[in-house]
């Protein structure tokens, strides 16, 4: 009898489900969408929601922009990243139309907290869903898609943007560059130029109109 006893065994060991469920959430994340069995996408929600949810937290934890985070951040934020490792294989593999990437589980935890978890920063869970396709030939076990729920596009604009470092004003005239040392040149110039020309402007004596004596008739 296996009362209080929680979750399905699969007819695998431990440690065999646990690899299993690792290489499925990989392959969930990266895709959007598996295709399993009812029995691994019901047991496999309570494996990878979780993961989804820890991503939040840390992204929640991280400070935003070029700011330095505390001790007390950063222990939270190392405890977080361990916990969501333990729940990723050590590598996967992404098919695309340009063909297979291969993602280490430092590259896999980016990916999750940089495309995935802002999708579902004001869900509060839920992040997966089931839809059954029928029965498979031979053992007649059902057939479902597990896919993720399609989240919140995030923005550009959204994001929090980097600050630039103010670059450090060059010292001295010789340590200009010669483009620098010409636009300033040319700055300096111009009023004293303007000056010049006014200066000849009120010089010059204004020419008087001689008045032409008119003919008598």
């Amino acid at each position: 009898m296996r009362h209080r006893k929680f979750g399905r065994k699969l007819g695998r060991n431990s440690a065999h489900l646990r690899a299993l469920f690792r290489n499925m959430t990989a392959s969930l994340l990266l895709h959007g969408r598996i295709e399993t069995t009812l029995a691994k996408a019901k047991e496999l929600r309570s494996f990878a929601e979780p993961v989804i949810t820890k991503a939040i937290r840390l992204r929640r934890v991280l400070p935003a922009g070029n700011r330095k985070p505390s001790d007390e951040v950063r222990a939270q934020a190392l405890h977080l990243r361990r916990l969501i490792a333990r729940h990723l294989p050590q590598a996967a593999t992404m098919k695309g139309e340009g063909g297979d990437r291969f993602l280490t589980r430092h590259e896999l935890l980016a990916y999750l907290l940089d495309d995935i978890a802002p999708r579902y920063m004001k869900r509060p869970g839920g992040y997966t869903r089931i839809r059954r396709l029928g029965f498979r030939k031979g053992d007649n076990a059902p057939l479902v898609i597990l896919e993720l729920v399609p989240g919140e596009v995030v923005k550009d604009e959204d994001k929090p943007k980097a600050e630039a470092p103010e670059k450090k004003k060059r010292a001295g005239f010789f340590r200009r560059s010669k483009a620098e040392a010409a636009a300033e040149d040319e700055k300096r110039d111009k009023p004293a130029e303007a000056e010049t020309k006014a200066k000849k402007v009120e010089a010059k004596p204004a020419k008087k109109t001689e008045k032409k004596p008119k003919k008598s008739s």
